[in-house]
C-alpha cells in the first residue's frame, strides 16, 4: 500500500476521518465534497447517499434533503443521478446541437411543450404523473414522458425539486426554482475546458493524472471529447498550476504522482495529526469508492458492487466497506427486518476492536428506528456476540 500519509489525506479531504460533522456545519461540508451520488436502493433502512450522509455527520438525514431540496445549495441532476453543487449545475446540461439524440429532441419538442404547461398550470409533477407510450431509454425502454421530462432538465427548462413518497423525482419550471439556474450554458471550449477538471479534483480530492482524466472524462461527457480530451486538459491543468503534485508519497519516485487541489493541501497540514478510533460503514456508491482503481491501490482493497450480479454468484448484495484508522478493514452486510437490523454477511481482513463496530452497526440502526441489532448464525461468533443487543436510543 500506499504511503499512510496518501490514505489520511483523502479520507480526511472527503469528511471520513476525525469528528463527525455538528448539523451546523454538515451542509457546508457536504457542498465541499462536489457531487454526491444518489441511488433508490435501500434495504437496511438507508439509501446510498442517505448512508454517505450518515457516514459523516452526526446531523439527522433530514438535513441531507433539505440541502438539496429546501436550501437547494446541491442540485439534483437527472442521469446519472448525482446531488451536485448548484454552481456546478450548468456546465453538466447537454449539448443537444452536439449530442447524438439530437433527433429525439425534435421528436419530443411538442410533448415536451405540453408538460411545460401542465407544470405552469398545476405545480410540481413526477413522471407517475403521465401515461404515455414507451421508447427507447433507461436500461430497456422509458416512457416518453420521462424522457421529455430527461430533456426538459438538460436545457434547463426544469429542475428536480424533490422525491415523492415512492422516490420518483418532482420536476418544476427552472424560473421557479432560482433565475441564476435559468443562465445559459458556459462555453466550455472557450474557458479551456479546465472547469472540468478542478471539479473532478474537487470530487477525488487526490487522483493520478490517470484516474483524474477518467473522473475528468466523466464530467466532460462523451459527447464533448471523453478520455482524449480529458488527458490534454490534466496536463493543461498541471502546466497553468490549477493543480498539484502531493508532497508526501512514494519516496523514491518509482510511482505515479499524486495530484490535488492546493487548497485541500493546505487545508490538510492543520489536520494530518488527527487521530480517529471511530468506525464508519460507508456505502458502495460512496464518494470514497468514485474510482475503485484508486481503492485499491491506496487501500489494498478491491471492491465490488453486488447488487446487480446473480443471486448464486455473490456473497454479498449491499456491501458496506468499513473504515477504521485510515485503513479498509473489511465490509459488512445487512437489512432491516422489521424492527431488526440484521448482519446478514462480516468480512473482516484488519484490525477492528468489535466495540468499534458495534458502536457503527448500533449507530445506523439507531438512525433507521431499529429496536435490535441481530446478526446470521454463519458470522463468526466473536462478532455475533459482540454486535448483538437492543439498540440504546
Amino acid at each position: 500500500m500506499s504511503d499512510p500519509l496518501l490514505r489520511a489525506f483523502v479520507l480526511d479531504r472527503l469528511g471520513l476521518r476525525g469528528p463527525l460533522w455538528t448539523a451546523a456545519e454538515a451542509a457546508d461540508h457536504a457542498v465541499d465534497l462536489g457531487m454526491i451520488q444518489i441511488d433508490s436502493i435501500r434495504v437496511m433502512g438507508l439509501r446510498n447517499h442517505e448512508l454517505a450522509w450518515a457516514a459523516r455527520a452526526e446531523a439527522p438525514v433530514s438535513g441531507l434533503y433539505d440541502l438539496f431540496y429546501q436550501r437547494r445549495a446541491m442540485i439534483e441532476t437527472h442521469y446519472p443521478v448525482f446531488a451536485t453543487r448548484r454552481d456546478w449545475l450548468p456546465w453538466f446540461l447537454r449539448d443537444f446541437d452536439k449530442a447524438l439524440n439530437a433527433d429525439r429532441l425534435r421528436e419530443l419538442r411538442p410533448l415536451m411543450r405540453r408538460i411545460v404547461k401542465h407544470i405552469g398550470e398545476h405545480g410540481p409533477v413526477s413522471p407517475a404523473d403521465f401515461d404515455t407510450e414507451r421508447v427507447a431509454g433507461g436500461f430497456n425502454t422509458i416512457k416518453a414522458s420521462t424522457k421529455a421530462l430527461e430533456y426538459l432538465f438538460y436545457t434547463g427548462k426544469l429542475q428536480i425539486v424533490g422525491r415523492t413518497v415512492h422516490f420518483h423525482r418532482l420536476f418544476d419550471l427552472t424560473e421557479r426554482v432560482g433565475t441564476d439556474l435559468s443562465m445559459p450554458l458556459p462555453n466550455w471550449k472557450r474557458e479551456s475546458g479546465l472547469f472540468f477538471v478542478q471539479s473532478a479534483l474537487s470530487v477525488l480530492k487526490l487522483a493520478t493524472a490517470q484516474q483524474l482524466a477518467e473522473r475528468t472524462a466523466h464530467h466532460i461527457g462523451a459527447w464533448r471529447g471523453g478520455l482524449p480530451q480529458a488527458r490534454k486538459l490534466v496536463e493543461k491543468a498541471e502546466k497553468q498550476g490549477l493543480i498539484a503534485r502531493v508532497p508526501f508519497g512514494d519516496a523514491d519516485g518509482e510511482k505515479a504522482p499524486h495530484f490535488a487541489l492546493k487548497s485541500d493541501i493546505e487545508a490538510f497540514s492543520a489536520r494530518a495529526g488527527i487521530s480517529d478510533d471511530q468506525a464508519r460503514l460507508i456505502p458502495p456508491l460512496d464518494n470514497l469508492l468514485f474510482n475503485r482503481r484508486r481503492l485499491t491501490e491506496l487501500f489494498g482493497f478491491t471492491y465490488k458492487f453486488e447488487a446487480y450480479t446473480p443471486q448464486h454468484q455473490r456473497r454479498f448484495y449491499f456491501a458496506l466497506p468499513i473504515l477504521y484508522r485510515d485503513q479498509v478493514v473489511g465490509q459488512l452486510d445487512a437489512k432491516k427486518e422489521g424492527d431488526d437490523w440484521r448482519v446478514l454477511d462480516l468480512d473482516i481482513h484488519g484490525d477492528l476492536p468489535v466495540e468499534a463496530l458495534r458502536l457503527a452497526t448500533h449507530r445506523l440502526a439507531r438512525i433507521v428506528e431499529a429496536s435490535r441489532v441481530t446478526v446470521a448464525s454463519t458470522v463468526p461468533v466473536k462478532w455475533r456476540k459482540g454486535l448483538t443487543g437492543n439498540v440504546v436510543v
